[in-house]
């Protein structure tokens, strides 16, 4: 299992595109979508928005600032790094963790204030380096407290850049 996880890497690092090693200017990222999706969960609606800063290093890694708010009264301030990887058909796959401070609502607990983040966004980029894409994520505060029953959100996301 390792090898094959190890030869996946390797081809989807040569697919990458030449375009990630142009400049990526930094973007705001607006999202919208559900939290709770794996369950019942009242005002389930979420709403954010991040401030993407550009890549650094070797590993083009991309920190992250975001706030996201849900209709229940629930949100979550966080910051993340996240790794664009780059197809030629202008198709961006962008892992992605972080941490943050969440605070829950009556309707949508996860146990602790610090609540780990992970996530997956697959997004096609415009001429002009818009993106519109669609991340799944998974919150959970990794067994720090006493309950800890995790939650993950879809969200549709647009980011455009600023110059």
């Amino acid at each position: 299992m390792q090898r094959l996880l190890m030869i996946s890497a390797l081809v989807l690092s040569a697919w990458v595109s030449a375009a990630e090693t142009e400049d990526s200017p930094p973007l705001i990222n607006l999202t919208f979508g559900q939290v709770g999706i794996e369950r019942h969960v009242e005002n389930p609606w979420r709403y954010g928005i991040e401030y993407r800063l550009r890549p650094f290093g070797e590993y083009r890694l991309v920190p992250s600032l975001g706030f996201a708010w849900v209709e229940n009264g629930a949100n979550y301030l966080y910051g993340e790094l996240r790794r664009d990887f780059a197809f030629p058909s202008g198709v961006l796959l962008t892992p992605s963790f972080g941490l943050g401070a969440f605070d829950g609502s009556s309707e949508f607990r996860l146990g602790k204030t610090l609540e780990f983040r992970t996530g997956i966004e697959i997004a096609y980029r415009f001429p002009g380096r818009y993106r519109l894409g669609l991340a799944l994520f998974h919150m959970s505060n990794g067994g720090l407290g006493k309950e800890n029953p995790g939650a993950e959100a879809l969200v549709l996301s647009f980011s455009a850049p600023i110059r």
